[in-house]
């Protein structure tokens, strides 16, 4: 082992991710490099796709960021130029943000003989042709470990997939509980131009088929009868234009508030009475910690990472994804109980600071590369051959 490798520093990682979208891995990703220990670990960035709209704050950073020029899917001239960046940088440690992400930081690392490669599935692969399952499967044994954000998602790993479950790690996504934390309700709502006495319902994430933005605006469809009612949709995508005009064929455009993607949304959380996730899938959601560390109650469909943080009628409500009925059912009685739902949130504001704060998730990946990097150091590295 030569080079930074072989010398005793600290450990030069790379953080792959497919692209800069608004997402939660993303913003994850950027949490992370900001907290590891720089007397340790020295961070790098690979985005495979040009800039997004994160790139901004990942150049921020002050950490070195490269822009690859990929498509739609990761070809050969795209991992060529990864593998290329490692082995020029000389990484240690190869992680991996996403599907396309960790299928090139795979077939890469083994290019660039980097010595640890750990990829994140941040979600289970049913969204995906079968196709894309064979090909995680396979590449799989040219990775460390795979790093599952929740029970669920390294269950369809292991149970589905079939890839080895000693190779298998969960590390679940963390909030930084100091800085979402319960704010001034009123200077919320005065901010964003809401009465006092307004019901608000607060949906955040990607305008995406997945986040089940349908079902929730069938369900305020149905809520129309509260006094006051305001939905904010907040996020940005490519189903934008379709869910106002949906929105206005329910004859709910006047009651709903399409708000562009924000960088600070903790206002909007003060603002809310409740905060809902319709996803059809997820990994571990961000918006339902980010919710919960604010103290404002919550509303989500039952999908992977959402039943590991929510107890059902404690800490938040748990519906079946894809039923506007259950959604209006569960929304509704959270907003005409006020003292049980001051009193959710209370709940579950104190389950994300014993057990889900940001620091908790760093240290333990901290801990998983320095693990990690000792086991190739003494000649037990995890990565088969085919």
């Amino acid at each position: 082992m030569t080079g930074q490798r072989g010398r005793s520093c600290r450990l030069r990682i790379c953080h792959v991710i497919t692209g800069f979208d608004t997402g939660g891995a993303e913003r994850i990703l950027l949490r992370t490099v900001a907290l590891l220990d720089p007397a340790r670990f020295e961070s790098l960035i690979v985005s495979l796709r040009p800039r997004g709209p994160l790139s901004k704050l990942a150049e921020e950073s002050g950490v070195e960021v490269h822009h690859l020029s990929m498509g739609q899917r990761p070809g050969p001239i795209t991992i060529w130029r990864l593998a290329s960046i490692l082995r020029r940088r000389e990484i240690s440690i190869a992680h991996s943000y996403l599907y396309d992400a960790g299928i090139a930081t795979r077939v890469a690392g083994r290019f660039a003989r980097v010595p640890v490669v750990l990829t994140s599935t941040r979600a289970s692969l049913e969204y995906l042709p079968r196709i894309a399952w064979w090909v995680d499967r396979y590449t799989a044994r040219w990775c460390t470990r795979v790093l599952a954000v929740s029970q669920g998602t390294a269950e369809f790993v292991t149970d589905v997939e079939h890839i080895p479950a000693e190779k298998v790690r969960i590390v679940t996504n963390g909030v930084d509980s100091a800085r979402f934390r319960p704010g001034n309700r009123s200077g919320a709502r005065e901010a964003w131009n809401i009465p006092a006495e307004a019901c608000v319902v607060l949906s955040i994430g990607r305008l995406h088929a997945q986040k089940g933005h349908e079902f929730l605006l069938r369900a305020i469809c149905q809520l129309r009868d509260l006094p006051g009612l305001i939905c904010l949709v907040v996020g940005d995508g490519p189903l934008r234009d379709a869910l106002e005009q949906r929105a206005a064929d329910l004859g709910i455009r006047h009651v709903c508030r399409f708000v562009a993607s924000v960088s600070d949304p903790r206002d909007l959380y003060d603002a809310a009475d409740v905060t809902v996730l319709a996803s059809l899938y997820e990994g571990m959601p961000n918006v339902v910690l980010e919710a919960m560390a604010m103290g404002c109650p919550v509303v989500t469909t039952r999908v992977d990472g959402a039943v590991d943080l929510v107890h059902d009628g404690v800490t938040g409500v748990l519906v079946a994804p894809g039923d506007a009925d259950a959604l209006e059912r569960a929304i509704r009685r959270v907003l005409q109980t006020p003292d049980a739902r001051q009193s959710m949130g209370a709940r579950a504001r104190s389950v994300v600071e014993a057990h889900h704060g940001l620091d908790q998730m760093v240290r333990s990946l901290e801990e998983l590369y320095e693990q990690e990097w000792g086991a190739v150091r003494k000649g037990d590295a995890h990565v088969s051959t085919p």
